[in-house]
């Protein structure tokens, strides 16, 4: 049966008289023992807030312990940084590592490490997290589910000639995330239309339209290639295609005359 969290006007009257004793932090812990229900981490972090005392933070997330209910490693991130202690930190993970949910997965262990600054501190809080994680989903399967028969037979699920029910193990290896090829997306393919997906074959960007179609205003004419004469008036000889007649300077083509 899953934990339900403390209804929000319970919770509130609680923290309000932990936050209006001021006389002795043993009598807030005294408070929060006696209390009833389960918290989530939000609130579990709120309590935590309420003690000023490094020391009263640690036994108040050791009371809170058996009354977590399940969170993230991004809300269980929230809970660790409501103390200034680099020890205390990895106190407060040891007590809420059987409330994660994705500490097994790498997104979720990578949300816990941010909490820790230091790299001997990180080291230490993937240690703490190993300690509930389960690796069976990384071990390989050698065959079917067996059992035995009459005469030294053998139930299995596995094919006759096939001792291996799932595959071969080398196969099988190769299908473990972090194992076998990688998966690189093969070059782009000018004219084909990129996609959302980030497996899609190609990443290239349409042709474009030309310069003519994009400018073409209404009324405009394309631009004719001029293209000298064969025969040229008389006097010097033309020196090239812009010092010359019929077109010594600007671009041929923009005006009848050449110029």
């Amino acid at each position: 049966m899953a934990k339900e969290q403390m209804q929000p006007e319970l919770f509130e009257a609680l923290l309000h008289v932990i936050n209006m004793e001021t006389g002795s932090s043993q009598r807030k812990l005294e408070i929060l023992f006696d209390s009833r229900g389960f918290f989530s981490a939000e609130q579990a972090t709120r309590i935590l807030y309420a003690f000023a005392i490094p020391s009263d933070k640690i036994r108040a997330i050791q009371i809170l312990e058996p009354r977590l209910c399940r969170m993230t490693c991004v809300e269980g991130k929230d809970i660790i940084g409501a103390v200034s202690v680099h020890n205390d930190k990895l106190i407060v993970l040891d007590c809420i590592k059987r409330a994660l949910t994705d500490c097994q997965m790498r997104i979720g262990a990578e949300y816990i490490l941010s909490a820790f600054p230091f790299e001997n501190d990180k080291m230490r809080a993937m240690g703490i997290l190993q300690t509930v994680g389960s690796c069976v989903g990384d071990a390989v399967p050698a065959g079917g589910h067996q059992g035995y028969a009459a005469l030294g037979g053998l139930y299995t699920q596995a094919r006759p000639l096939v001792p291996q029910l799932y595959g071969s193990v080398a196969q099988q290896a190769k299908n473990i995330p972090g194992q076998g090829q990688i998966e690189i997306p093969p070059h782009a393919e000018p004219g084909v239309v990129p996609s959302v997906y980030t497996g899609h074959p190609s990443y290239a960007y349409p042709a474009d339209r030309s310069y003519a179609q994009d400018r073409g205003y209404p009324g405009n004419r394309a631009l004719e290639t001029f293209t000298f004469p064969k025969v040229y008036p008389s006097g010097a000889p033309p020196l090239g295609y812009h010092t010359g007649a019929p077109a010594p300077v600007g671009f041929p083509g923009l005006s009848p005359t050449g110029y």
